[in-house]
């Protein structure tokens, strides 16, 4: 649930001042965003993957929002003031190796967003993500963006800062775009983000290579009380990305987007040789406690490694890439 710790009347005054001094709304469409020193001064205004418009009178210099696109955000020199998200910055791995010292800390779970010490920051942008509800790419409108415990919350971060949303859907590199784009429009420089493409470009190679080599089947996996999740690889820009390259993944059978959901009485359907199993649910040993599972093949040969998530950016995928490439060469084959 979220902190609501100030009355809600010195919200909106506190909300007014800022939305005052940083000039902000939302309309039309283009994007119009400089990257050079000088764009801070002068107006600035971008547009979402949602066609949404977000017009302020310099470029933001003060970001906060989801922890999933700040990491990208923090892998091209920007960083931000304030986070949100299913973990903290101290505690998520992805952050490992940045500095987060200042970035306050909004929300320890999902939903989670003192609203007071957002203010306290006062940022000038809110960057958060949306995902699809289907194959086709819908977006449901009656619902908040991620990170937000619904639509209500979400009204009232916006009279804090603009919200954008870059959309987790379709192609892994259409993802990776638009997070790069944002990135410039916020003042990333070029040669930045050449270096980092250059190492992605270099991570996307040895993956083709380790993939065309290898024979095994990838399964990604989620569990939790309620059961045992496997991503639908072409539903997840991330193993989207990963299949482009040959990458074989394990389909899950059951219907639905995006997840495949298993009972644990009918998690020995799971198949696959190599597993990479996501860091927010169960841990390795408590999936081995189910024994259904346990005696699946990748358990049994213990082809078990982590998915941390990695963010769509050139430098995060570099770095999972060649992880990943690494877990394709070391493992065996344990399936027919």
């Amino acid at each position: 649930m979220t902190t609501r710790r100030t009355p809600l009347a010195l919200i909106a005054a506190l909300a007014v001042a800022l939305l005052a001094l940083a000039g902000c709304g939302s309309s039309s469409s283009g994007t119009d965003a400089g990257s050079s020193s000088d764009a801070a001064a002068g107006p600035w205004t971008y547009t979402d993957d949602l066609g949404n418009t977000v017009k302020l009178d310099h470029r933001p210099t003060k970001i906060a929002g989801l922890t999933d696109p700040l990491v990208s955000l923090m892998n091209y020199g920007i960083k931000p003031v304030a986070a949100f998200g299913w973990s903290t910055v101290d505690k998520d791995p992805r952050f490992a190796g940045f500095d987060v010292s200042g970035i306050t800390t909004l929300g320890a779970t999902y939903g989670e967003i003192d609203e007071e010490k957002l203010i306290t920051a006062a940022p000038d942008l809110i960057v958060t993500t949306v995902y699809p509800t289907d194959e086709k790419g819908t977006i449901d409108t009656s619902q908040p963006d991620y990170g937000f415990n619904d639509k209500a919350q979400q009204a009232k971060i916006a009279k804090i800062a603009p919200i954008i949303a870059i959309k987790m859907g379709g192609k892994g590199a259409d993802v990776i775009a638009s997070q790069t784009k944002l990135a410039l429009a916020l003042g990333a420089s070029q040669s930045t983000v050449d270096a980092a493409k250059t190492k992605y470009d270099e991570a996307a190679t040895k993956l083709k290579t380790a993939a065309a080599a290898s024979k095994l089947t990838v399964t990604v996996m989620y569990g939790d009380a309620d059961g045992a999740y496997v991503v639908k690889p072409e539903d997840e820009p991330i193993t989207e990305l990963y299949q482009e390259l040959g990458v074989k993944f394990f389909e899950p059978t059951p219907k639905g987007y995006y997840w495949g959901i298993y009972s644990w009485e009918n998690a020995g359907q799971i198949g696959g040789d190599l597993v990479l199993l996501q860091k927010d649910g169960y841990s390795k040993e408590e999936m081995l406690k189910q024994a259904t599972l346990a005696q699946t093949p990748a358990f049994k040969a213990d082809q078990i490694q982590p998915f941390t998530s990695p963010g769509l950016d050139y430098l995060s995928q570099a770095d999972y890439m060649t992880d990943l490439a690494g877990y394709l060469t070391g493992a065996k084959l344990v399936t027919s």
